[in-house]
């Protein structure tokens, strides 16, 4: 053979490897996303199975404050605060209702809501311009960076014993999923023949909104006395 020969023969077989390995890391990915699929990771979602309006907010935040706030009766409390900014990029008017609901390692479970003496307090100690609380930052977002709201999300007081929490944030999606009723006890993977049961699960569905799950821990059993600041941990896109 010659030089030139044996030349495109090696390149012919790099090439065929290197289409090969692709293929088979295409498999694998493939395979990976079958598996948390089948293990009901709640975030693997088939693409084509993701419903509603395709669009997203940018959602700017800082970390969790804590900020002490004395109530009427005297007492001192510890709140907690997120202040955060949100910019429409899509291009077209969005509605913006957001929702922020905490999760504590305690079970405890709190909705973000108005408290107008800790908002006033929050207002005063950070001096944010155009700082809206849960009711006025409801309503319409135009495009524009111009049009950027910034609000704060207000948290009860957590347990002592609280090290982690997770706070949800709804509302700055347009898309959701469908999934069938839970069932108790749960629906084996596989269901060789229909019953009543399993058919009625399959036709009764709940929807999932598209919403950003941030993660944070405590560092330390004294957090309370010294008002530590949270550790960040994770941020993702989750359904619930």
């Amino acid at each position: 053979m010659t030089q030139r020969t044996l030349a495109l023969l090696g390149l012919a077989a790099l090439a065929a490897g290197l289409l090969a390995a692709g293929a088979a890391a295409q498999d694998l990915s493939l395979k990976a996303a079958e598996k948390a699929i089948d293990r009901a990771d709640p975030d693997a979602v088939d693409p084509n199975n993701v419903k509603g309006e395709k669009w997203t907010l940018d959602f700017q935040f800082e970390r969790p404050e804590p900020i002490v706030v004395t109530a009427p009766a005297g007492q001192k409390q510890i709140y907690w605060y997120v202040i955060y900014t949100v910019t429409n990029r899509t291009g077209d008017d969005r509605p913006f209702v957001p929702v922020f609901t905490l999760f504590a390692d305690t079970g405890a479970v709190a909705r973000a809501g108005i408290h107008p003496s800790v908002y006033a307090a929050v207002r005063q100690a950070r001096k944010v311009r155009f700082l809206e609380n849960a009711v006025q930052v409801l309503g319409k977002i135009m495009p524009g960076e111009e049009n950027a709201r910034t609000g704060v999300a207000i948290f009860s007081p957590l347990d002592p014993k609280t090290t982690r929490f997770t706070i949800f944030v709804e509302g700055l999606s347009g898309e959701y999923i469908e999934r069938p009723t839970p069932t108790d006890p749960p629906l084996p993977a596989k269901v060789e023949e229909p019953t009543p049961e399993t058919e009625k699960a399959k036709e009764t569905l709940i929807r999932l909104r598209k919403c950003l799950a941030l993660t944070y821990t405590l560092p330390s059993e004294t957090w309370m006395q010294t008002l530590d600041q949270p550790v960040f941990q994770a941020k993702k896109w989750t359904w619930r």
